[in-house]
């Protein structure tokens, strides 16, 4: 019986040739039994960005998109240059993809394993679980917040919801809010009770501290930003916080709460705390 591999490597950013240190941004994943490349990069460069000042941010996504283009090109050339193996894989990207050379750009060593009863949809998960690259798992915080929302409305359900709804100007789904300057942002709830509170989920259950950082200070300067909507329209932001899964991360969490607590005309609603949450939400609009 055949045994199929894979073989795959990381694509890493070296800011400077003189400090031994480097960031993932990349996977490239090459399946032997299908010959099919799965190349996988950060779009945002978010990490990269909030560690380096001066990234040439520009000539890494050029970079980023020779390659991508390169491995569609030789992707229908199976005739020239495939099979390819874990022996011949890395001359292949040095001499077609990515020379080997001193670029801000470098593939890292290769590693083949047996892809056993596994689909290679599961291998590129588990690939993507082990290197990590901001905007690739950037999901897993996404997915987090629909979590949230959904089960605060089957709280809120539970809670009598249904009787209400057609109380609109109490209760409202997908409010829209728009600033000053005509941007739009979106809340998932909106209710009243002397003044309109705007619902926002927003995850925390994500792979690093750093990610936990970034998230608390987009959001407090989005929420900052929109201080003088909420002081003209009597609004409050009722923002329910998803904590992380790996207890590694609680420290940074803790500090990620203490920034957002400095937000005015807001309220911070922890994610366990729905139950008690959606019963005063019901009181409120059963008025």
């Amino acid at each position: 019986m055949k045994t199929n591999f894979y073989t795959y490597c990381i694509l890493k950013y070296k800011h400077s040739p003189y400090l031994d240190e480097s960031i993932n941004i990349g996977v490239l994943i090459y399946f032997d039994d299908t010959q099919r490349f799965l190349f996988k990069y950060s779009k945002t460069l978010n990490r990269v960005k909030s560690i380096y000042n001066n990234v040439p941010e520009k000539t890494i996504k050029e970079y980023i998109r020779q390659i991508d283009r390169h491995l569609k090109i030789y992707q229908n050339t199976f005739d020239t240059i495939f099979p390819l193996n874990d022996l011949n894989l890395k001359t292949f990207l040095s001499r077609y993809i990515l020379p080997n050379d001193s670029s801000v750009l470098q593939f890292s060593h290769f590693k083949t394993e047996s892809l056993r009863d596994f689909s290679e949809e599961f291998i590129e998960k588990i690939v993507l679980d082990k290197v990590f690259i901001d905007d690739l798992k950037a999901q897993i915080s996404h997915q987090q917040e629909p979590k949230i929302i959904s089960k605060l409305l089957s709280t809120l359900k539970d809670s009598g919801l249904n009787q209400f709804r057609h109380k609109t100007s109490r209760f409202q789904e997908d409010y829209v809010l728009t600033n000053e300057t005509g941007n739009e942002f979106k809340f998932d709830i909106a209710w009243q009770n002397g003044t309109l509170n705007l619902v926002k989920p927003i995850g925390f259950d994500l792979k690093e501290g750093i990610g936990i950082a970034n998230k608390a200070h987009k959001n407090f300067g989005q929420f900052y930003d929109l201080q003088s909507e909420a002081e003209k329209n009597n609004l409050c932001y009722d923002l329910i916080l998803g904590k992380p899964t790996n207890r590694n991360l609680f420290k940074d969490y803790d500090h990620a709460v203490k920034l957002l607590q400095n937000i005015k005309n807001s309220r911070l609603i922890d994610a366990d705390d729905l139950k008690e949450y959606s019963k005063k939400v019901i009181t409120a609009i059963s008025e």
